[in-house]
C-alpha cells in the first residue's frame, strides 16, 4: 500500500510539470500566431505591434517562471497563472481566426482578377449541326461590334477552322442564320438574354451546341493615391451576372463615391442604367450604360469618365448576391419609401409610406424596383443609394464590429476590386485611428425618358434616357468640391 502511495508522489511531480509546460507552449504558439497576423494585416503601428509582443511574451515568460520553476510559489498562485493561461491561449486563439479570416477575405477580393465574356455558338434545331467540329469549313456569323471581336474570333479558330461573316447589329446576325446565309452565330451570353426576353421565336428555333469564355485584358493604368488621406473616386459597379463577377454582363447599378477620407465624407453620385451615352471607343450611335457592362467594367468606368470628364482611380464589382447576404449579417436596415407599393421582382415584399425594418430579400426587392414609380429608373438609382447609405452607417457603428465574422463570411465572394492590398488596410489603419463618424450624401443624374436605336443591339429601338445636362454640370462640381 505504501509502495503504491510512494509510486503516486513520483508521477505527482511530473504530471504537474507537463500540464503547465503544454499550457505555456499552446500560449507561445497562439500569442506568435496572432502578432504575424496582426503584422500582415497591417493594422497596427510598428511600436504598438512590438508593445502587444512584449505583454504576450512577457505572459508567457512569467507563466513559465511560476508554473514551472518557481518552487516557492503558493498553490493558488499556480492555479490562478494556469487559469490565466487558458484565458489567454483562447482569447489570442479567437482573434488569430478573426485577423486571419480579414487577411483571407482582403487577399481574395483584392487579387488578380481578370473578366471573361462567355460566348456560345448557336444553329437552328433544323440543321445538321450537334456539335462544334462539324462546323468546320463552315459560315459562321459574329456582330461586328464588339470591342473583343478579334480576340473572340481567334480564340473560336483554335477549335476549328471557319469562314467568318461579320454583321453590324444583332437584328441583320438574326436575320442570317434564319435565311440560312450563315450555318451558325456567335453571341456572348448577354446578349443571348436580351433576345430570350424579346425574341421568343428565336429561342424556339436555336439551340447551343458549343461555348466557349474570352479573356479580357485587365487594366494597367490604375490612378493610384494615398488613400489614407488623399480624396479619390471608386466607380460601384453593379453586376447583372448570374454566373459570376468573372463574367461580364449588363452594369445594373452605375454608382460613383467619391471619398474624402480626412473629412469621413462620402459623395455617392447615381447615374441611371438606361442613360444614353456614348461608350467609350465607339462612334456613332450612342447606347445604354448597362450595356458597356457586356465589354467588360473597364468599359464602364471610361465610359463615365468621359460623360463626366473626371478620372476614377478605382472599381469594385459587386454581385446582386451581397445586399442578400449582407443586409441578413447587421441584422436587416430601416428604409425610407416615399409611396407604398408591391415589389415588382418579389410579391412578398410589400412597402408602405415611411420608414420600415426590412430583411436581406425585401432590401434587394427595394434596390432593383423601377416599374411602381414615375421616374423609374431614376428613382431605383435612389433607393440603391439609401440601401448603400445605410449599410455604411450600421459598419461605422462600433457596435455592429460583434457581427463581424458574420459580415465577412456574408461578403464573401460578393465582390472584387483593383484597391491593393496595402490600400484597404492603409485606409483602415487611418479610420481606427480617427474613429469619426462619416456623413454620406446622395444626388443622382436625370434625364427624359425616349425610343432610340443603340450600339449594341443595333436598329431596334430601345426606352433609354437623354441626359439632363443641368444635372451633368452641378454633378461636375459637386465632385470637384470632394476632389479639392
Amino acid at each position: 500500500m505504501s509502495k503504491n502511495v510512494a509510486k503516486k508522489d513520483k508521477k505527482a511531480p511530473k504530471v504537474n510539470k507537463i500540464i503547465p509546460i503544454i499550457l505555456c507552449v499552446i500560449q507561445f504558439i497562439s500569442s506568435t500566431a496572432l502578432i504575424i497576423s496582426l503584422k500582415r494585416l497591417n493594422l497596427l503601428q510598428l511600436w504598438q505591434l512590438f508593445l502587444a509582443a512584449f505583454i504576450l511574451y512577457a505572459l508567457v515568460a512569467l507563466n513559465i517562471y511560476k508554473l514551472i520553476f518557481s518552487k516557492h510559489a503558493r498553490r493558488w498562485i499556480k492555479v490562478t497563472l494556469a487559469i490565466i493561461s487558458v484565458v489567454i491561449t483562447i482569447i489570442t486563439s479567437i482573434g488569430f481566426k478573426y485577423v486571419r479570416q480579414t487577411v483571407d477575405f482582403i487577399e481574395n477580393i483584392t487579387g488578380a482578377h481578370h473578366e471573361t465574356q462567355t460566348y456560345k455558338v448557336l444553329v437552328l434545331k433544323t440543321a445538321r449541326y450537334d456539335n462544334i467540329e462539324q462546323l468546320n469549313q463552315q459560315h459562321i456569323g459574329f456582330l461586328n461590334t464588339n470591342p473583343n471581336l478579334e480576340n473572340t474570333k481567334n480564340t473560336l479558330k483554335r477549335k476549328i477552322d471557319y469562314k467568318d461573316t461579320n454583321y453590324s447589329e444583332l437584328g441583320t446576325l438574326v436575320a442570317g442564320i434564319s435565311d440560312y446565309k450563315v450555318s451558325a452565330i456567335v453571341l456572348a451570353d448577354s446578349y443571348l438574354e436580351f433576345l430570350e426576353e424579346n425574341n421568343q421565336e428565336f429561342a424556339e428555333k436555336t439551340k447551343v451546341i458549343y461555348e466557349y469564355e474570352v479573356r479580357i485584358d485587365e487594366e494597367k493604368d490604375i490612378k493610384r493615391v494615398n488613400v489614407a488621406t488623399d480624396p479619390f473616386i471608386i466607380y460601384i459597379s453593379g453586376s447583372d451576372s448570374r454566373i459570376g463577377l468573372n463574367d461580364t454582363a449588363r452594369s445594373d447599378v452605375n454608382i460613383l463615391a467619391v471619398v474624402r477620407p480626412k473629412d469621413a465624407k462620402i459623395l455617392l453620385v447615381s447615374i441611371p442604367r438606361d442613360y444614353y451615352v456614348q461608350l467609350h471607343g465607339t462612334t456613332g450611335t450612342k447606347d445604354k450604360l448597362t450595356h458597356a457592362g457586356i465589354y467588360g467594367t473597364q468599359m464602364s468606368k471610361k465610359t463615365i469618365e468621359d460623360l463626366l470628364g473626371i478620372n476614377i482611380n478605382y472599381t469594385i464589382k459587386v454581385g446582386f448576391s451581397t445586399v442578400i447576404n449582407i443586409v441578413d449579417a447587421v441584422g436587416g436596415i430601416d428604409i425610407d419609401s416615399d409611396q407604398a407599393f408591391t415589389a415588382w421582382t418579389n410579391k412578398d415584399c410589400r412597402f408602405t409610406k415611411g420608414t420600415q425594418h426590412v430583411d436581406s430579400a425585401c432590401a434587394l426587392a427595394f434596390s432593383r424596383e423601377r416599374y411602381s414609380y414615375a421616374t423609374g429608373d431614376r428613382h431605383r438609382g435612389e433607393n440603391q443609394q439609401q440601401v448603400i447609405t445605410k449599410l455604411v452607417e450600421k459598419f461605422s457603428n462600433p457596435h455592429y464590429l460583434i457581427n463581424y465574422p458574420r459580415i465577412i463570411s456574408a461578403a464573401e465572394g460578393s465582390f472584387e476590386t483593383n484597391l491593393s492590398y496595402d490600400e484597404i488596410t492603409d485606409f483602415a489603419r487611418y479610420q481606427l485611428a480617427e474613429l469619426k463618424s462619416w456623413k454620406v450624401e446622395s444626388i443622382s443624374l436625370d434625364g427624359t425618358g425616349a425610343m432610340l436605336p443603340t450600339y449594341s443591339i443595333g436598329s431596334q429601338k430601345l426606352y433609354v434616357m437623354l441626359p439632363n445636362q443641368a444635372t451633368i454640370d452641378s454633378a461636375k462640381f459637386k465632385i470637384a468640391e470632394y476632389l479639392k
